[in-house]
């Protein structure tokens, strides 16, 4: 009886001496540490200035090491002006990058070639417990930890749409757009992929992937060529937002539809934001 004991009592040690950490205890893999101390420290600073729009949920822990400590649901960027849709899973490294990328450089890109801001982005992959590409045999893609994010679409003010599939080789508004906001990207995000790439040709996919021990070394395909700025740089005031627009706004919606559910308030700021520009 006391030998009976003895040997359970092992693998019970085993569990409590790993509480805590992300582990498949078959395999003995561990999520790497990098990961649980980027999202520690993002949400320290509480970086998001309306709690509507991204929200924290349980921790994930997946198949394996899938998953994350503190995952967001984030149905809007820009304090609502910018709907994700459907709503977005990803940690908050991502999220922060998102934020900045979209303010500082998708909107003056989109204000200088099509007249009009970004309202709704069409994400298609966000957290998912899978390989890199869906490959079976692959390393695991930095989707499955919430770390990176597929977009598909951005639609203007005006209710045009840029597909990435479709605008990579469409209209010169178009191929410039899309590929000055590939080239910014790579300023926020470690690796950045567009149509040229396997398995990218309808989306652009960004990441916080860790491509040497300190996080610094960028990933960026096609190569970007960086067009000069044509408009300075210019960030989204904090919004007064309508309570028409819930959270959740995005989900399971067409981006069209979506983005009618954007408040009015939101709408005229923006507005507000593109007469300033042109002035």
């Amino acid at each position: 009886m006391v030998r009976r004991v003895a040997y359970l009592a092992v693998p019970v040690l085993l569990l409590v001496g790993l509480g805590g950490c992300a582990l498949n205890i078959f395999n003995f893999e561990r999520r790497e540490a990098w990961r649980a101390d980027s999202e520690q420290i993002c949400m320290a600073s509480r970086p998001f200035r309306r709690d509507d729009y991204i929200v924290q949920v349980r921790a994930i822990n997946d198949q394996g090491v899938c998953g994350m400590e503190r995952p967001l649901q984030v149905a809007a960027l820009g304090d609502g002006t910018v709907v994700v849709g459907p709503t977005a899973t990803i940690g908050c490294p991502m999220t922060v990058a998102l934020e900045q990328w979209m303010a500082e450089s998708v909107q003056p890109a989109a204000v200088a070639g099509f007249g009009a801001p970004v309202v709704a982005v069409r994400q298609i992959s966000d957290y998912a417990c899978r390989n890199r590409n869906g490959q079976a045999g692959a390393d695991l893609s930095e989707h499955a930890f919430g770390n990176a994010l597929d977009i598909a679409a951005f639609q203007l003010a005006d209710g045009r749409v840029v597909t990435v599939e479709d605008g990579w080789n469409g209209s010169p508004e178009e191929r410039e757009f899309l590929r000055e906001v590939h080239a910014t990207a790579c300023r926020y995000f470690t690796t950045v992929l567009e149509p040229g790439v396997d398995y990218h040709n309808d989306h652009l996919h960004v990441d916080l992937a860790h491509h040497n021990s300190d996080g610094t070394s960028r990933y960026c395909r096609p190569t970007p060529v960086m067009p000069p700025p044509r408009l300075p740089v210019f960030n989204l005031p904090i919004a007064e937002v309508d309570a028409a627009a819930p959270p959740g706004i995005a989900e399971a919606t067409p981006l069209a539809a979506a983005t009618d559910t954007i408040a009015t308030g939101a709408l005229a700021r923006i507005g507000k934001l593109i007469q300033a520009l042109v002035d």
